[in-house]
Formats: structure tokens, sequence, C-alpha cells
């Protein structure tokens, strides 16, 4: 590199700092004079709960202080609708995921009055987030997404530091090499550096607001990462350096939390049954909870064992980042699966969100004594749900939401498109049903 070329590096750094620094100063204003001039205290933000409505209802209820609901593109656009309570329960949502904290193209008024709708739902509501930040393939624009994150973790840090959960530093980077558009030249660039770079960066940033000096940090990838890995625990490859990347920051970051997606709805192994019609195999194996042939459960064992062979500490801390089912069928199932029409039907999200809800979070000790040297798991700490809403991914529709849009007062799920008898286990009568027979 000649001298004129470094000195032209050196200015493009100097500048991107500066720029990332005047624009987390202006939203930090704003959101300052938003919540003050407007509204008064920060501890007086105005807040209206909100609930949707169905005639269905879940009785068998676990550990739902422990779970969490992550928020899709869709709700970014109505946060003031992030549902009080569980869907179908009166179990109050005691911990969201936001994947960023601003969206692309959103002005600074925009953006001060999302940080403020966060922040008054976790001051009604005793609940928890878990703050994320975008790692990509332009530098600029990761900085000005951190810009946006610090503007949000201050107000947060003035209000109460406790109700940060955590910070997540990218998410489900193991799969960036096969986005469309995404170079060869980015995904070597963020495996061999940036990412690790980045995220103490962003720690080291955090540890200077108060409250945050002992925050946990993550980074949350697919569970793909912990099959087909070789003789490493996690996967190692050149467009995949998972294992490099969690050895070095093991080292640099002391409240470090692995976190990881489980989606058997895209399990690429499951097929239809013999007789090419029908997969109620894959069913219920995807839907299930409660035993090590469940896929979920199967792929958590996978994790905790590799997690443990890269540790040595098999009760390491560890967070599920998203659990979902699609219904309607997602644009982005490419299985055999998306031949299968009572896969992607609304009763399999009903039976697999009702397993999900009655879930104790414990993780069946393995059959399999040569896969497990332990056989005894130690439970995720929590547990997010993906989504609130139907959402877009990478402009493609999905359908893991609870609520279909932001104009819907009503659950997706009814007793109709869940099609079960009264004496279905964890079915009821709704209240309002019940008022109904009464008179």
């Amino acid at each position: 590199m000649t001298v004129r070329q470094q000195v032209s590096a050196f200015m493009r750094k100097v500048y991107n700092c500066l720029l990332v620094a005047f624009i987390s100063l202006l939203v930090t204003a704003v959101t300052v004079w938003y919540l003050y001039s407007v509204d008064g205290e920060g501890d007086d933000m105005p807040y209206t709960a909100f609930t949707c409505s169905s005639n269905l209802e879940l009785e068998d209820q676990m550990k739902m202080s422990q779970k969490g609901l992550a928020i899709d593109d869709a709700t970014f656009d109505c946060p003031g609708k992030i549902p009080k309570y569980w869907p179908h329960t009166g179990a109050p949502v005691k911990a969201l995921r936001l994947f960023r904290t601003a969206q692309p193209g959103w002005d600074v008024k925009t953006i001060a009055e999302f940080h403020k709708t966060v922040a008054s739902y976790l001051n009604h509501t005793g609940a928890k987030v878990l703050v994320g930040t975008q790692i990509t393939c332009d530098e600029l624009e990761d900085d000005v997404d951190w810009a946006h994150t610090v503007s949000l973790l201050k107000l947060l840090s003035r209000m109460d530091a406790s109700r940060v959960l955590g910070l997540a530093v990218g998410n489900e980077l193991d799969q960036l090499a096969s986005k469309q558009g995404v170079s060869k030249d980015c995904v070597a660039t963020l495996w061999d550096g940036y990412l690790v770079s980045k995220l103490h960066a962003r720690m080291e940033d955090v540890r200077k607001i108060k409250g945050f000096e002992k925050l946990p940090v993550t980074t949350v990838f697919t569970a793909g990462v912990v099959w087909d890995t070789g003789a490493a625990p996690f996967k190692d490859t050149p467009d995949c350096k998972v294992n490099t990347f969690l050895t070095q920051i093991l080292k640099l970051e002391p409240n470090w939390v692995f976190t990881f997606n489980f989606y058997p709805y895209f399990d690429p192994t499951i097929g239809m049954d013999q007789d090419g019609k029908h997969c109620s195999t894959a069913l219920e194996k995807c839907k299930c909870f409660d035993s090590p042939e469940c896929l979920n459960i199967l792929s958590m064992q996978q994790t905790r064992n590799a997690m443990t062979r890269l540790t040595g500490d098999p009760s390491a801390r560890l967070w599920v980042g998203e659990v979902g089912w699609s219904a309607p069928q997602a644009e982005t199932l490419h299985t055999a699966m998306e031949h299968c029409a009572e896969f992607s039907g609304y009763k399999m999200l009903y039976e697999y969100y009702r397993n999900f809800i009655a879930w104790d979070l414990t993780i069946p000790e393995s059959h399999d004594e040569a896969q497990s040297s332990s056989n005894a798991y130690a439970s995720p700490e929590i547990v997010f749900w993906f989504s609130v809403r139907d959402s877009a991914n990478f402009g493609v529709k999905e359908h893991f939401g609870l609520i279909e849009t932001c104009d819907d007062s009503s659950c997706k799920l009814s007793r109709a498109r869940a099609k079960g008898p009264t004496s279905i286990t964890g079915l009821r009568q709704s209240s309002a049903e019940l008022a109904a027979v009464a008179a």
C-alpha cells in the first residue's frame, strides 16, 4: 500500500468515526428532548397495553418468566402494539429481543419515538430486553447502526440498567455466505478478524455506560453450526469459522453467553411419509419439546455437547435466540416439507406453540450415552419465540407471527384454525365462551 493509500484509508476511518459520533450525539439529544419536552419525565412515559384477542386459550404454561418475544420488522412499524401478554394466555411477557434499534431510512425523530416506546413498554411491564446490533459487509452502516444502539442503551441506563439482558452483536452470520449479493471477500473479512474486533470494540463502548460494566454479550448463530463439524466442536470452514471465533472471543469477553436459533421447520433431513402424500412422522418430531426424539431437543443436546467440548463447562450460559413455526408456508421453505400442506398448517402452528408454552425448558437426557458423557443437560436461561407478527426475511415473506399484521387486533390462531375439541390437553373454552354458555 502506498503512502497516499494509507493516508486515504486513515482519513476514511477518521471521517467514519466523526460521522458515527455525530449521529450518536444527535439521536441521543433528540431522544432526550422528545422524552422530556413532549411527555415529561422519563419515568412518566405514557403506555397503552396491547393484547390480541382470541377465543383460544392455553392452560398449560411453564417457565413463562424465562420466555420472550422476538420483535420482527413488521412490529417495528407499530411498537406500541407489542403484546403485554403472551397470546392465548394470561401470562405477561417478561422479555423482548430486538435485532436492531432502528430501521434503515428512519429519520431521527422516528428513531427517538421508537426508543421511547420500547423504554415505556419495559418501564410499565417490568420486562427486560436483549438489544441487538448488526454486523454486515458495510462498516459505515454497521457503525451508524451502532450509534443508534448506543442511544437506546444510554436511555435505558438512565431509566433502569437492569432492564437490559445483554447485547447481541450480529445474527446468524454463519449463513452470510449463502446470502445473495454477498461477496467472498466480505465473508473472508468478517471471519478473519472483523467480527471479533467489532464485537470487542462494541463492548468497550458499552462498559463506559453506567450500569453496563458487566453486561453479558453474545453473537447469535443457527443450530447448523453444531452439525457436521468434523473434529471441532463447532463448524469451522473458510465460509463459517464459528469455532475459531468462539475460541477467540471466550478469551476476550468474560461475560460471554452462547446463543443459538433452533428451527426444525427448516431441517433439510426430514422427509415425507412412505406414501409420499403426508408427513406425520416429521410433524411429530418437529412439534415436541419433551423427549430426546424431538428435533428441538436433539439440536439442543448437540449444542450443549459442543459447548462443553469447547469450554469444559457443561453449565456454560446458553440462550435460545429463536424458535418458531410458520403458518401459512414461508416462501423461504425449500425442503421436502414444502410439498406437505399439513406441515405449514395452522393446526401445526397451534400444536407447536402449545408445546412451547408448556415446555419447562428442560433438555431431556440423551438415550445414547455415546452422544453425551454426562446424560444431563443444563437448561437455557431464556428462550425467545420468533415472532410477534408475520414479516419478510430479506424481502421474502414468512409467517412465523402470532399476529398477522399491525392492523389486526385478533391473534392469528383461533379455535377454528386450531381445529381442536375442548378435550385436547391444554385447550379450554375462553372466558367469553363460558360466560355465553352461563347466560
